[in-house]
């Protein structure tokens, strides 16, 4: 069963983290060989390239909303998120689409697999 309250606080710390540009905090909320698909073509796999990528985003990029994404158990230690989330490069927030695949380890829940991609048009 996925606990919400633990995977809102996932949440937070995630934004957080990302908002304060600590890169130390941030790897540590994914898997070891986690994936992510971001805004860029090529594969993130693993904490280090994971990392890495967000250390190259602009210094004023910021999450300005991250509501509760819908929460899915795929298992006793897995889940799946799925919801929008707005990013900004100054005041004009820009929509994505995120979703996250969770597993639980040693009692925490940790991003195995994270994509994210722009809401282009009508066609979100």
């Amino acid at each position: 069963m996925v606990d919400t309250p633990t995977v809102e606080s996932l949440l937070r710390h995630w934004i957080e983290a990302f908002n304060s540009r600590d890169l130390d905090r941030h790897e540590q909320l994914y898997t070891e060989d986690a994936t992510l698909f971001g805004s860029v073509d090529a594969l993130q796999v693993g904490r280090a390239a994971i990392r890495a990528y967000f250390g190259r985003l602009g210094p004023d990029v910021r999450v300005k909303a991250y509501p509760m994404p819908r929460v899915t158990a795929l298992g006793t230690d897995v889940a799946a998120t799925a919801g929008p989330v707005a990013f900004a490069d100054g005041e004009t927030p820009v929509p994505y689409r995120m979703t996250w695949v969770l597993v639980r380890q040693g009692g925490n829940w940790r991003i195995a697999q994270h994509h994210g991609s722009p809401q282009r048009g009508d066609h979100g």
